[in-house]
């Protein structure tokens, strides 16, 4: 974000804040009680929701909207579990451990008010230019009771003056009834890094091999114990894997529609639902030509327990897409303190225990959600025209600083 739009954004804060305070116009109570245990189990219909929270990407001071349209998608979706994929914190610019701590605490505060469990994994920005590591902020989520997520596999991998660390993979096992010890789904949650530390190629991070081959031996045990069949399961992570440009359709430059990646240019697959699936930005994977970063999910093809991948990264894509019969599925970001448009939102993934091959999901636009207060509404509007401004100046400021620099 631009030293204009934050300092707008700053001053914008205050205003929100204030109008907030409006007790008349506050939004309703909420259930506060929290579930008995931590166990993930279907309910008496058979189904099971998700509520993905994508790229919340903020600093100490959260964003007033930021925290009431996550209020306000936790109360519409009536999730029975949350998991947030990754840039949970904009770690860059948590300058302090005390500023990362707060960052967090600011939204497991609402988790832990609502008593819903809680699983996350990291993103590139989580330990970005923080002191914060992502071992202390495992040790933070470990303190709020909501939390189900551990610290798990943890693999670190130096090229060089170049260090990377994944923590924080693991899998939560879905039972068929909360009263019952049988294993009828399974949660994947991977920690797909930060950035690739091979300066031959560069590039976003990846499931590291130590990750794999817990997920593989995972699998197998999983598998063993349900009579040799694979457990059906979903995965959650924050990069996109790099088979996403193999299932997409490469068209040529100018296509309508088109974004690029890496100097050829990308849709949707042709019959896409444009209503429902959006691609505003060419995907940021891993670097296409690092064969390590394609290891992940061509483990899960020979495994054949995965029906989907849900991530995020790309805050302004929604949209799935097959490959090889498993489901790539981006999610758009809900962040308002990092690059967005009308897309901001959160996606909701509900899964039946008696058709377990698939799963029902949908997006939950900010906007929308945000609506129905008219102090929300009308901050909304008003956040929107600052940030047109930051633009004008933005721009400006850049066509200042080009003429100078001829």
């Amino acid at each position: 974000m631009s030293k204009f739009k934050k300092l707008l954004a700053a001053a914008l804060c205050l205003v929100m804040a204030a109008a907030m305070l409006i007790p008349a116009l506050a939004s309703s109570d909420v259930d506060v009680s929290r579930p008995a245990d931590a166990k993930i189990a279907f309910n008496d219909e058979g189904k099971l929701t998700i509520l993905q929270v994508a790229d919340l990407q903020d600093d100490e001071s959260l964003d007033p909207l930021a925290k009431q349209s996550l209020k306000r998608a936790i109360e519409k979706a009536k999730p029975d579990l949350i998991i947030m994929t990754g840039d949970n914190i904009a770690g860059y610019s948590c300058k302090t451990k005390i500023a990362a701590r707060t960052a967090i605490k600011n939204y497991m505060d609402v988790f832990e008010k609502y008593g819903i469990p809680v699983a996350m994994v990291f993103g590139n920005h989580d330990d970005d230019d923080t002191p914060y590591t992502k071992m202390e902020q495992i040790e933070q989520y470990e303190t709020y009771s909501c939390f189900i997520g551990c610290a798990g596999v943890v693999a670190d991998k130096t090229v060089g003056n170049n260090y990377t660390i994944n923590a924080g993979t693991y899998n939560i096992p879905v039972y068929a009834a909360k009263d019952s010890d049988k294993v009828a789904y399974n949660i994947w949650c991977f920690d797909s890094g930060n950035y690739n530390p091979d300066d031959n190629y560069g590039g976003y991070g990846y499931v590291l091999p130590e990750q794999v081959e817990w997920y593989v031996q995972k699998s197998n045990e999983l598998k063993a114990a349900n009579g040799g069949v694979p457990v059906p399961s979903i995965a959650f992570q924050h990069i996109v894997p790099p088979q996403i440009v193999r299932a997409l359709k490469e068209v040529p430059q100018g296509t309508e529609g088109a974004v690029s990646f890496a100097g050829s240019y990308y849709t949707l697959p042709d019959g896409t639902d444009l209503t429902t699936n959006w691609m505003s930005e060419g995907p940021c994977p891993p670097n296409t030509g690092f064969a390590p970063g394609y290891a992940q999910v061509d483990a899960m093809l020979e495994q054949g327990d995965v029906n989907a991948v849900f991530f995020g990264h790309d805050h302004i894509n929604a949209y799935i897409v097959d490959y090889q019969g498993i489901d790539l599925v981006s999610s758009p970001g809900c962040t308002f303190s990092s690059y967005n448009d009308d897309h901001r939102g959160y996606r909701v993934i509900t899964l039946d225990k008696n058709n377990p091959d698939g799963y029902e999901t949908y997006t939950m636009l900010t906007s929308e959600l945000l609506e129905s207060s008219p102090v929300d509404s009308m901050l909304l509007k008003i956040r929107a025209f600052f940030e047109k401004i930051g633009d004008f100046f933005e721009n400006l400021w850049d066509r200042i600083t080009a003429v100078f620099k001829k």
